[in-house]
């Protein structure tokens, strides 16, 4: 289980929900085109990075690699 985002920099919460993203959908913050405003107010909420990306993932129906392709 992550740490509450409170004691993560933005940044550092940030580069978790970029290498999130990469590492199970295979985008990046700026692929998915997500706004900066967005993911701070997301941040501000207390959302983990594994949580927002769930909820990306989700809200967009993005299918995830298969695990065997995961690096």
């Amino acid at each position: 289980m992550e740490a509450s985002t409170t004691s993560k920099s933005y940044g550092d919460w940030r580069d978790s929900v970029n290498q999130s993203l990469h590492r199970i959908y295979c985008i990046t913050i700026a692929d998915a085109g997500i706004e900066e405003q967005f993911l701070i107010n997301y941040w501000q909420s207390n959302e983990t990075p594994v949580e927002f990306v769930a909820w990306f993932g989700n809200k967009f129906d993005l299918d995830p690699m298969p695990t065997l392709v995961r690096a």
